[in-house]
């Protein structure tokens, strides 16, 4: 652990200081916003945009789904006035500058559009293609995608340089992170605006150039899988949990993989597939509990189970054996594992997937990465960020860097 919580939380603070730093030119004028997208992130996007003042037309296919859209963002309201932090005047204000429709054609007068539909490059390329046709000259276009290629996006809509990408958190009008991703083609006005509309929304913007899953998700991915090869190696999903708690995380992989979806991660893995070079290792407990159903928290069982619905898992004896099963099939001979060696090795591949994404340039500098891993994902922020923490733990992460590498063989990238 670092010596000095306080000097942690110092340095956070300093690198949101220096967080977002765009272009030193005029933001575009942006009052008028368009969501295309009611489900939960689009629903929460929206209450974001309406909480900050603005004029907010939300956008859906089918009027059912517009409708429960709709209900989430006035549940929002709702629960903001009951917790005490608006009162029912400033909650009415809000949705009176709520409109909605099922008709895109209403989305020409927007300054700014957002995209927060499924995570789907066809579904949003051709979203965007419409959009690019439809909004005014100068709107920008904003796409929430967590992983997909965002000049790919761009270049769909025939007017790359106006658009940018906004990835919310989940729930968004919860996490303040909002990571702001550059484009080869965005135009400096337009990251500018996007940073200004991130701070006139309460958010703290960190700019991140084009990888999948840019900053956060990447990280977090190299992350996941290490976790999940140990489970195959000889670790049990809640000791994995548990020791990564212990060393300071809000909540272990496993479990936070129940709450987000088990089908979610499995889609981004088989959206993968076809230019994986199949001499990689890959994890494979994860198919098949999604193909047993369980899918998480929302089926009732995933990682973990979850009697009658409670919102803490259990361990399960049926995934214990899933995963035995699994690492006799890869003919994985299971030994134990202590925490420290777990702890090791996880921290080891999220600074070293830290430092590949600095060296690559993705992330502008070592604090943004440390801001996005703290406040988007869990990181004890006592220890200011994982190349913060590895500032004091050298001899640690390169342990747990080549813990990493023995295992993954084969297309494992070592930083330097």
């Amino acid at each position: 652990m670092n010596a000095d919580p306080a000097a942690a939380r110092r340095h956070l603070q300093q690198a949101e200081l220096e967080a977002g730093q765009a272009p030193d030119v005029a933001p575009r004028p942006v009052e008028r916003i368009g969501v295309v997208g009611a489900g939960t992130m689009g629903a929460g996007i929206a209450a974001v945009f309406l909480a900050a003042g603005f004029d907010v037309t939300l956008v859906e296919r089918s009027q059912e789904a517009l409708e429960r859209g709709l209900a989430r963002i006035t549940d929002i309201q709702d629960r903001a006035v009951g917790k005490g932090r608006i009162d029912r005047a400033e909650a009415d204000r809000r949705l009176a500058a709520l409109t909605s429709a099922t008709d895109q054609s209403v989305l020409r007068d927007r300054d700014l559009v957002l995209e927060a539909v499924f995570e789907d490059m066809a579904v949003k390329q051709e979203l965007l293609a419409r959009l690019g046709e439809l909004v005014k000259p100068g709107a920008i276009l904003a796409s929430n995608t967590s992983y997909l290629n965002l000049d790919e996006l761009a270049r769909a809509s025939g007017r790359d340089a106006d658009v940018v990408g906004l990835h919310f958190f989940s729930p968004a009008h919860v996490m303040r992170l909002l990571e702001v991703v550059r484009g080869e083609a965005t135009a400096p006005d337009t990251l500018a605006t996007a940073v200004d509309l991130a701070r006139r929304c309460g958010k703290l913007p960190v700019i991140a150039r084009v990888c999948d899953g840019f900053i956060g998700n990447r990280i977090y991915n190299a992350y996941r899988t290490q976790c999940e090869f140990m489970v195959e190696e000889g670790a049990l999903p809640e000791q994995v949990d548990a020791a990564l708690r212990e060393f300071g995380f809000a909540m272990g992989p496993f479990a936070v993989w129940d709450m987000s979806g088990l089908d979610i991660a499995l889609a981004n893995r088989e959206r993968l597939a076809p230019t994986r070079d199949p001499r990689e290792r890959v994890p494979e407990v994860l198919q098949r509990l999604c193909a047993a159903g369980r899918l998480g928290r929302k089926t009732g069982a995933g990682w973990y189970r979850y009697p009658e619905g409670q919102r803490h898992g259990e361990p399960d004896p049926e995934v214990h054996g899933t995963i035995r099963q699994v690492s006799r099939e890869l003919g994985l001979v299971r030994r134990s594992f202590t925490d420290e060696q777990i702890v090791r090795r996880a921290l080891g591949t999220i600074v070293n997937e830290a430092k590949l994404i600095l060296a690559e340039g993705i992330a502008e500098r070592a604090s943004d990465i440390d801001l996005v891993l703290v406040n988007g994902y869990g990181f004890p922020p006592d220890l200011g960020g994982p190349l913060y923490w590895a500032r004091d733990h050298e001899a640690e992460v390169r342990a747990g860097i080549a813990d990493a590498e023995r295992a993954t063989g084969f297309g494992f990238r070592r930083a330097a």
